[in-house]
């Protein structure tokens, strides 16, 4: 993975995680999104890989944020805001 480090983006846009996003993102099923899962996790420390998933799951992840209770009372507070 490239080792190159950008001071300015946050750790999540890192080009070693961007990298490892992309990795497992061209898998074509679940065995080999799996077995690219546990070699990029040998590379990564336990905090990067959070963040090589989240971003894999990004659209999963707001979606279950859109449907959350927390997220839609926040939805009806800002509309009774305005």
């Amino acid at each position: 993975m490239n080792q190159h480090s950008f001071k300015i983006l946050p750790i999540y846009l890192q080009p070693r995680i961007l990298s490892a996003v992309s990795y497992l993102h061209q898998s074509p099923n679940q065995e080999i999104i799996t077995e690219r899962i546990n070699k990029i996790s040998r590379q990564l420390s336990d905090r990067e890989m959070t963040y090589v998933l989240s971003l894999v799951f990004f659209d999963q992840l707001l979606d279950m944020v859109r449907n959350s209770d927390e997220c839609k009372n926040f939805a009806s507070i800002k509309r009774t805001l305005q």
